[in-house]
C-alpha cells in the first residue's frame, strides 16, 4: 500500500487484496474518527487498486472468460466495500490475456489485441462490481511508446500463458519467440 497526495495506491494480487483492504479500512477508520462529516462530505481519500492480468486467472487454469468472471466475483465484494467510503479507481495489467488473444489472431497487432483485451478485462470487472452493487464505468486508453526505446531490446513483461521447458523451446524455435521463465 503506498500514499500519495491523498490517493492511496493498494498493488495486491487477488489473494492478498482482502488484507490490503481491511489494512486500509482500519488505517482509515482511525484516522477519521477524530473527524466530523456532514451527509454531504465527499468521499474519504481516492483508492487505485492495481489488478495485475494474473489475478484474474489462477496458476495451472486455462485462461477462459468462465475462469476470468470466476476470479473478478471472488474480488469484487472486496472492491466494492472500499468505493463505499472512497473514490475508487481500478487499474488492470492485461499480460495473460493479450499473449492469449496473439494465439488466436495472428494478424492483429498488440495495440488493437491490447485494446480487446482492455474491454474484456473492463466488461468482466464491471460485471462483477455491479453484481456486488458497485457501479462502474470502464475506460479504454491507449498508450504511445517509443518504438526505440531500449527496453524493447531485452523486454521483461510477460505475454501469454506459462508454458513448459519443452514446449518454449520448440516454440522459440518454430516460431522465433523469445522466451524467459516466469520466476516460479
Amino acid at each position: 500500500t503506498l500514499n500519495l497526495n491523498n490517493t492511496t495506491m493498494i498493488t495486491a494480487s487477488r489473494y492478498s487484496l482482502r488484507k490490503a483492504a481491511s489494512h486500509l479500512t482500519r488505517a482509515t477508520a482511525a484516522a477519521s474518527s477524530s473527524q466530523s462529516y456532514s451527509t454531504t462530505t465527499p468521499l474519504n481519500d481516492r483508492i487505485v487498486v492495481a489488478v495485475g492480468g494474473n489475478a484474474l486467472q489462477r496458476r495451472g487454469e486455462r485462461l477462459t472468460i468462465e475462469n476470468m468472471l470466476k476470479a473478478a466475483a471472488d474480488m469484487a465484494p472486496t472492491i466494492a466495500s472500499l468505493a463505499k467510503d472512497h473514490e475508487l479507481v481500478l487499474t488492470h495489467g492485461n499480460g495473460p490475456q493479450v499473449g492469449e488473444l496473439a494465439l488466436e489472431r495472428s494478424a492483429a497487432t498488440f495495440d488493437v489485441l491490447g485494446a480487446e483485451s482492455m474491454g474484456q478485462i473492463g466488461y468482466v470487472l464491471a460485471q462483477a462490481l455491479s453484481s456486488a452493487g458497485c457501479n462502474t464505468a470502464p475506460i479504454i486508453c491507449q498508450v504511445v511508446v517509443d518504438p526505440q526505446h531500449e527496453a524493447f531490446r531485452d523486454p521483461s513483461k510477460f505475454v501469454g500463458p506459462i508454458y513448459g521447458a519443452k514446449e518454449a523451446t520448440a516454440l522459440s524455435q518454430s516460431l522465433g519467440w523469445v522466451m524467459k521463465p516466469d520466476g516460479e
